[in-house]
């Protein structure tokens, strides 16, 4: 681990050594992305299992195994991976189950391409092709429901989402997960590696996803818009586009599951 460094980071209230060779360390020196700590605790708290898909070097997957009996956290980079084993074995959280591999639609191989200074943007494109500067690696690509099936999970109840712009191709290999488990899902929303990795818009992105879950809402600070409304949908389309607001869906199916976060997050939107 070549130019690695060490940084204590508070995640959710409790401190751990963080390494990493990247930029991500100094964004997360005053602490990790207290709103999302916020988000995860109101609705992945109490789960039995969670999935971290896009797990990068583990700071949500110490946190979520602070919150469930086990998470199974999933990164394809196999450098990322190093990283997030050792972080995972420093935390001391012997309920996180690090998974060196990808999720898609179809199983198979694939490249992951990421800036050194950003391990956390890394992208699986085949229409955007890597710029001077950039790393290049070989990944293994699997069908969440092949992994699922394989690794014999129950209870699934929280999945959390963030792979730039390819998680429409996650939840298509993930239909049955899905329907049987009925999970609260997280996913990043991002126009730009929806358009420029795998030319998806926005309308198109929310139209796999009104097809997929029952409930689901647009995130900005603490509040929220309801995506199977005509007008919330609009004004998310145009707040997150040109300025990059609701960087976050909650989505689901039983909408008790919801009540805990109805509490504490307001319907509306604060330009």
């Amino acid at each position: 681990m070549k130019n690695s460094r060490e940084l204590t980071v508070d995640i959710g209230g409790s401190n751990y050594l963080i390494t990493s060779d990247d930029d991500y360390l100094e964004h997360i020196r005053n602490g990790f992305e207290p709103e999302m700590v916020k988000l995860f605790k109101v609705l992945a708290g109490h789960s039995k299992t969670i999935l971290d898909i896009g797990a990068n070097i583990g700071c949500t997957a110490i946190l979520f195994g602070e919150l469930s009996q086990y998470v199974y956290a999933f990164e394809p980079s196999p450098t990322t991976f190093a990283y997030l084993e050792k972080n995972i074995s420093k935390s001391g959280r012997n309920n996180v189950f690090p998974q060196n591999i990808g999720l898609g639609a179809e199983s198979g191989e694939s490249t992951l391409t990421f800036s050194p200074s950003n391990r956390s943007g890394g992208f699986v494109s085949n229409q955007t092709q890597a710029s001077a500067g950039h790393t290049v690696e070989k990944i293994v690509i699997r069908q969440l429901d092949e992994v699922v099936n394989s690794l014999d999970l129950q209870s699934i109840d929280f999945i959390k989402i963030d792979v730039e712009g390819f998680e429409g191709h996650v939840l298509r290999g993930a239909k049955k997960t899905l329907s049987s488990n009925r999970p609260v899902v997280v996913l990043e929303l991002n126009h730009w590696c929806l358009n420029a990795f795998q030319r998806t818009s926005i309308p198109d992105f929310f139209d796999l996803l009104r097809s997929i879950f029952p409930i689901l809402l647009a995130v900005d600070g603490s509040n929220y818009m309801d995506l199977h409304d005509e007008s919330d949908s609009y004004i998310v389309m145009y707040y997150h586009i040109l300025h990059m607001r609701f960087p976050n869906i909650v989505a689901g199916f039983d909408e008790t599951r919801l009540n805990p976060f109805r509490s504490l997050y307001e319907h509306g939107f604060t330009v």
